[in-house]
């Protein structure tokens, strides 16, 4: 054991854009994962030059396409 708090080496793997559009984790191709990274759109890694994603991109992709209904979002002041 590390000591370094991981208990989970799972959030540590590197996703390739085809890898994600296989698995059906997210509603995006390959090459619009890939594009929208490279515009840093989406976050991800560029380890070894390539653009991968960890679990914790994944996760932050689809957070940032939810939509939430209109009595959770707060009211302006008036």
């Amino acid at each position: 054991m590390c000591g370094c708090g991981a208990t989970d080496l799972s959030e540590l793997v590197h996703y390739a854009p085809e890898q994600i559009e296989a698995a059906g984790w997210l509603p995006f191709s390959a090459r619009t994962l890939r594009d929208k990274a490279s515009a840093r759109v989406f976050p991800h890694s560029k380890a070894g030059g390539r653009i991968t994603f960890l679990l914790r991109h994944i996760r932050e992709i689809a957070a940032m396409h939810e939509v939430r209904p209109a009595s959770e979002r707060s009211r302006a002041p008036k």
